[in-house]
């Protein structure tokens, strides 16, 4: 039996090839949210801690200002961020679509793959039980009657 030939084969892989390209661009937009989410948890726990360690203020007005003025800047800090991790939502975002539409088209030209193979193969087993049939027939035709 003849092995199957796919005629869109070089096809497919180009379609495979860009859905892995797409899919390692979506891994790294997501790891760039991660970081950034990250990043705003750390500044969140690191204005409590340095607040916590520097203890209560001795009244000064120095150091009440020199607090709030962390906090401010820290706040503002985590405001940036959050807008940049907006940003980069939409960025992923438009990844995965381009992802699912990329790994659609693949989808589409492996069902067809598989849907030609199948029906191959059995058109190929037809041909073969008829040749066998056939065969069988003409031997029995030919043996001797007795």
């Amino acid at each position: 039996m003849k092995k199957f030939s796919f005629n869109l084969e070089r096809l497919l892989r180009i379609r495979e090839h860009e859905e892995r390209e797409c899919e390692i661009q979506l891994g790294k937009a997501v790891s760039e949210c991660v970081r950034i989410e990250q990043r705003i948890s750390s500044c969140g726990g690191e204005i409590d801690r340095t607040l916590l360690s520097r203890g209560r203020p001795d009244g000064r007005e120095a150091d009440f200002l020199a607090m709030e003025m962390y906090k401010r800047r820290m706040n503002s800090e985590i405001a940036s961020l959050k807008n940049e991790l907006r940003d980069a939502e939409k960025v992923r975002d438009e990844i995965r679509e381009e992802f699912m539409e990329r790994s659609r088209a693949r989808k589409v030209l492996t069902k067809l793959k598989e849907k030609r193979e199948s029906e191959y193969y059995r058109e190929q087993q037809k041909i073969e039980f008829n040749l066998v049939d056939e065969i069988n027939n003409s031997r029995a035709v030919s043996r001797p009657q007795v």
